[in-house]
């Protein structure tokens, strides 16, 4: 169920290494066993202006978007995995960075399309 949303800046990453981040992101959280491969939803975002700090920097923002109910220590736990699989990757951002949001539980809705 997380919707993982992957904001990079556009010249750090080609296709295939964007491929390579989100599945590699996927895998990661699906084998902490927090959540069910099926329900996983990762995809990733270009930004073409940034500042980092007021440098030119290039980094990575990382949202794991969760239904709320889950304790801090899940989340936590959340954000380790999420990150575990990354200095694998040699990624060039000076820094990568991740936030779990609660999704309000109550207002959240779904269709599944038959």
């Amino acid at each position: 169920m997380p919707h993982i949303i992957v904001e990079y800046q556009e010249k750090m990453a080609d296709e295939a290494e964007v491929d390579l981040l989100l599945r590699t992101i996927h895998q990661s959280i699906s084998d902490s066993g927090l959540f069910k491969a099926d329900q996983i939803k990762t995809r990733a975002y270009p930004f073409r202006a940034f500042t980092n700090a007021g440098g030119s920097s290039p980094y990575i923002h990382i949202q794991a978007r969760i239904k709320s109910g889950r304790d801090a220590d899940n989340k936590k736990r959340l954000g380790k995995v999420i990150l575990s699989g990354l200095p694998a990757l040699q990624i060039p951002a000076s820094v990568i960075t991740v936030e779990i949001i609660d999704m309000d539980r109550d207002s959240y809705g779904k269709c599944v399309p038959q």
